[in-house]
């Protein structure tokens, strides 16, 4: 068998919906079940089928480890990788009486199974490893102080019975109240029956999908997009069709073919500080969104995860909070990335006909959220207490970005050699977003930076389309000053040492490697 064939059905630079490995696995899945590959095959190394289809090498090691959890291939130290045989696979279980767990996960499952593959796995854990992996506050600014006074005088008031009892579905009355106001204070007018309170956005997600999409659904969204939603949608086995953007958010040339092309059930992205990006959309289109939700009778669900968080230039109203947006829009908020994460609070605002769907499918779901936390919070947030706590994080947030954006000038300047990385300039959110030359792995990078002590989330993670290799996703929010600025200094090291194994490779080697393409036969 000729394994070139294997190029004209994967296409790494191809639009498609489903990650390259993904591609690879379900090939290579056929071909040993129809017989096409025969029992005890042996099959290229990871290197050899890397450079026929001319891909990263972690994408085929994600290929085969699904295959061989799959129970189609196995690996032999020293002697390579063989398609399985059939009695290797009868024989495995030392009883027939055993269940067989994999026989019996569901598709959600499963399919939450294989997108978490897509993740490398962790660096071992040392006190020196400066992390811009995640997208959390950190311990400094929780609110310590002011959580435990308002829990002590609750409890002291001889009214703490509410604290310990279910609340209702909807939310505590005290917090629903809040939010009305802080959402009014954004522009969002909301009535009684708009607002269901949730267990963080995450929750938000998940409850929406669960009363919007049907298996073999279109779901519209941004290309890269939230990984977490990205695994929802999937778990659900809806379509998601990628949209791309640009680094002012979303194309609408794009989302306008993928509307006009597909029947969506619902569009999902994130308008200001888009993780992973970091891009806001300008107010023209947001509005023009608007437009094409209404022209194709398709709802948006709005994450506005940062919202609070914006450190220049003037605030945009949501997409909510537009007109026309009542009639479509979906908005969702949190106070975990402003506030603390481990509260778990957040929001969703939809029209009245759309939130009792979602209070039932939160009844189904968890009854009610946490009412030790509700109460608390808007304690906190009748208090006033709030607005202080974001002028603070705001200032120290936009310091930080500025330190990330600066150490990134002075570490990774221009060469003029062709090897140079870019990156974006957020407003506001978490997250900047690094590119490196489109020939060169972030994964590949990852390993250098993971030596020298620092780590990042490679941007192939975010993506619903093709490889996309060269993108890195970086927190600045975690980490002081100080430490950023030893963090980049570290991942350009880490750049340099890369880029000098890609110079070191000679011509010879190359040609070498070319030529595997013709000879590499099973």
């Amino acid at each position: 068998m000729n394994w070139l064939d294997l190029i004209s059905t994967v296409e790494p630079g191809k639009d498609r919906s489903e990650p390259l490995y993904v591609q690879i696995v379900n090939r290579m899945r056929h071909w040993i079940e129809s017989g096409k590959l025969a029992e005890n095959s042996k099959l290229p190394t990871n290197r050899e089928l890397a450079t026929l289809l001319n891909v990263d090498r972690s994408t085929i090691a994600r290929a085969f480890s699904e295959l061989g959890q799959l129970g189609l291939i196995e690996s032999h130290v020293g002697r390579g990788t063989f398609v399985r045989s059939n009695k290797a696979k009868t024989t495995s279980s030392p009883s027939s009486s055993l269940i067989s767990w994999n026989d019996r996960f569901s598709r959600a499952s499963q399919t939450a199974f294989d997108i978490m593959a897509k993740q490398s796995p962790a660096a071992p854990i040392s006190p020196d490893m400066i992390s811009f992996a995640g997208g959390l506050p950190t311990e400094e600014f929780y609110p310590h102080s002011q959580f435990e006074q308002i829990v002590r005088d609750v409890l002291q008031s001889g009214q703490s019975n509410s604290m310990f009892e279910y609340s209702p579905a909807e939310g505590h009355t005290l917090l629903r109240r809040e939010v009305l106001r802080h959402l009014q204070q954004e522009g969002i007018e909301a009535t009684d029956d708009e607002l269901l309170i949730v267990s963080g956005s995450q929750q938000a997600i998940d409850l929406v999908t669960n009363v919007f999409v049907d298996p073999g659904d279109s779901v519209l969204l941004e290309d890269p997009s939230y990984f977490w939603a990205i695994c929802n949608f999937r778990s659900r086995q809806a379509r998601c069709i990628p949209v791309s953007i640009d680094k002012n958010g979303i194309e609408l040339n794009s989302l306008e073919n993928a509307l006009a092309t597909h029947r969506a059930k619902l569009i999902y992205l994130m308008p200001s500080f888009q993780n992973p990006t970091g891009a806001t959309l300008s107010l023209e289109r947001r509005m023009r969104i608007l437009e094409l939700a209404k022209q194709y009778n398709v709802p948006i669900l709005e994450d506005n995860f940062v919202g609070d968080l914006r450190y220049d230039g003037d605030p945009l109203p949501t997409l909510r909070a537009l007109p026309g947006g009542r009639q479509y829009v979906i908005h969702q908020g949190t106070f975990s990335k402003a506030l603390c994460p481990g509260l778990r609070l957040g929001w969703l605002v939809a029209p009245s006909e759309v939130l009792s769907r979602l209070l039932l499918a939160k009844r189904v779901s968890d009854l009610s959220t946490n009412s030790m936390a509700q109460i608390t919070l808007a304690q906190y947030l009748s208090a006033g207490l709030y607005g202080d706590h974001l002028e603070k994080v705001r200032s120290a947030y936009k310091n930080r970005r500025d330190t990330m954006l600066g150490a990134l000038s002075k570490w990774f300047r221009p060469t003029g050699r062709g090897w140079d990385a870019r990156w974006s300039k957020p407003e506001g959110g978490l997250f900047i977003w690094l590119t490196l030359p489109p020939t060169l792995s972030a994964r590949e990078l990852l390993r250098f930076a993971e030596k020298e002590g620092v780590t990042f989330s490679p941007g192939d993670l975010f993506f619903l389309s093709g490889d996309h290799k060269e993108f890195v996703r970086l927190c600045f929010i975690q980490t002081s000053e100080p430490v950023i600025e030893e963090g980049i200094r570290r991942l350009s090291l880490a750049y340099e040492k890369y880029l000098q194994t890609i110079v070191d490779v000679s011509a010879s080697t190359y040609g070498a490697l070319t030529r595997t393409r013709d000879q590499v036969l099973i």
